[in-house]
């Protein structure tokens, strides 16, 4: 073949015109940009990562979830609830002193009050005779007139039933406690999951900058050496749409990085607007998990449990509480009356002594009742079996996901580190003139692709130990 038409050839795939030294300098200092970025933002520690970011606090994981605990609404409204449950348990036990009752009437009349006292009504003497001798009658004139009357009733029997009473709502108050727990456990879940996805996130939009600022560098690259007819018009076209592309995808990643900051935010009880950066997450430390100690730690710890277990024990001292009704309320009573400007009667009064309360027949209602409330209590037992059994369902299935997702991301490592070293070779080799322009970008392309499965597979990991976490009970 003529040598001017093989070198005519060769033009048309390799580049004639030898790289100097600087240009050589240029794409290796590119490549290799990449590649240490990629690599760190793994392996880095205790460094803030967000692109633009330099004067924008470091938020820690450890930060972040001493914020959700003091800040988070949906704690603070379970914090709550265990306040009303405490004042609920304070407000029975004020049923165990006796409760006082005062009462006032005063008023003018509108027409005389009168009273008739029966001849002969306080008595018939020998010598005097009858008391009063004939009907009298009595008139209290039109002047301002009053009744006061007050009471202390000190419960006896029902003594009983408010033992049973201050008992329910102290379950009552451990419930409300169990639930502000599970709350608690599932915000730390959450803060930890939602931690790990913005250090993905931005993971992502730091190897989106590092590419797309590659590309601009080999653009313009190509740019030259177009004018230069050393590349083809395509090539340049390639590198240009290339680059477009990368664009919109670092800003798609940015926009989501943004909003998953505000989710954030909110999640941790603060303004939305607050701005952050996240601290570079190491790379994850496997252990080896005991299933067996998991589920046991499970049972002994999960707040779902534990609410189970004193429902029941709530139904029970429901029925209870139902049979004491069939104990009378008696109780130990004393009172004053009093009447203001009222002629003939006294003007004060006093007692003391027992008040009684009792429906002895009730057409069978507490016995219905009882019966409800056991029917109620079996349900509460098999709730609490099912609970239980549905606890270990979730370690088990969370056990598998965590050690599915230790799998994934051991693999989407080596795939990584696989791309990220075949990358390398690459543009030694299209520095040799060996590789097309056009396989060099495929292999960046492959390993933007790469470190994308990767932060996915870490995130993915991060949640699976956060959700088994959960699962065994962990706060």
């Amino acid at each position: 073949m003529d040598p001017g038409t093989e070198n005519k050839r060769r033009s048309l795939f390799y580049p004639v015109v030898p790289l100097t030294l600087r240009t050589r300098a240029y794409l290796a200092t590119a490549f290799l940009f990449v590649m240490a970025l990629m690599t760190t933002q793994i392996n880095a520690q205790g460094q803030a990562a967000t692109p633009g970011s330099a004067d924008v606090p470091t938020l820690t994981l450890d930060q972040a979830l001493s914020l959700a605990i003091r800040n988070n609404r949906q704690l603070q409204i379970s914090g709550l609830d265990v306040v009303k449950a405490r004042e609920s348990l304070a407000e029975v036990r004020t049923n165990f002193f006796p409760a006082l009752k005062s009462f006032g009437l005063g008023g003018f009349p509108l027409r005389p009050m009168s009273f008739t006292v029966p001849a002969g009504v306080l008595g018939v003497y020998p010598t005097v005779g009858p008391i009063p001798a004939r009907d009298s009658t009595i008139t209290t004139p039109q002047r301002p007139t009053g009744l006061i009357n007050a009471s202390a009733d000190q419960p006896l029997t029902q003594l009983y039933k408010l033992d049973l009473a201050t008992h329910m709502a102290g379950i009552g108050l451990q419930i409300a406690r169990e639930a502000e727990r599970a709350q608690h456990q599932e915000t730390t879940r959450q803060v930890k999951s939602a931690y790990r996805q913005l250090a993905q996130a931005q993971a992502e939009v730091s190897s989106a900058e590092a590419a797309e600022k590659y590309l601009t560098e080999l653009s313009e690259l190509t740019d030259k050496r177009l004018a230069q007819q050393t590349v083809l018009l395509s090539d340049s076209l390639t590198v240009s749409a290339n680059l477009k592309q990368q664009r919109y995808q670092l800003l798609k990643l940015q926009d989501a990085f943004e909003v998953q900051k505000e989710s954030f935010n909110r999640l941790l009880g603060r303004d939305v607007q607050t701005a952050f950066s996240i601290e570079v997450q190491p790379a994850p430390e496997f252990l080896e998990v005991d299933l067996e100690a998991a589920r046991k730690q499970a049972l002994e710890q999960r707040p779902e449990i534990r609410e189970a277990r004193l429902r029941r024990d709530s139904a029970k001292v429901d029925i209870r509480r139902e049979r004491a009704e069939y104990i009378p309320d008696l109780s130990l009573n004393v009172s004053y009356l009093s009447f203001q400007n009222v002629v003939f009667l006294p003007r004060n009064a006093s007692s003391i002594g027992l008040s009684l309360s009792w429906q002895p027949f009730d057409w069978g209602y507490k016995k219905h009742r009882i019966g409800e409330l056991k029917a109620t209590a079996e349900q509460k037992v098999l709730s609490e079996q099912d609970t239980e059994q549905q606890v270990i369902v979730e370690v088990d299935q969370e056990y598998r996901a965590l050690n599915e997702a230790r799998v994934l991301l051991d693999a989407d490592a080596d795939a990584r580190h696989a791309a990220q070293q075949k990358l390398k070779e690459m543009t030694n080799s299209y520095e040799q003139k060996a590789t097309l322009l056009s396989s060099l970008l495929e292999q960046q392309s492959a390993v933007s692709k790469a470190e994308t499965e990767y932060q996915h597979a870490l995130a993915s990991f991060w949640t699976a130990k956060a959700d088994f976490e959960r699962a065994i009970g962990e706060d």
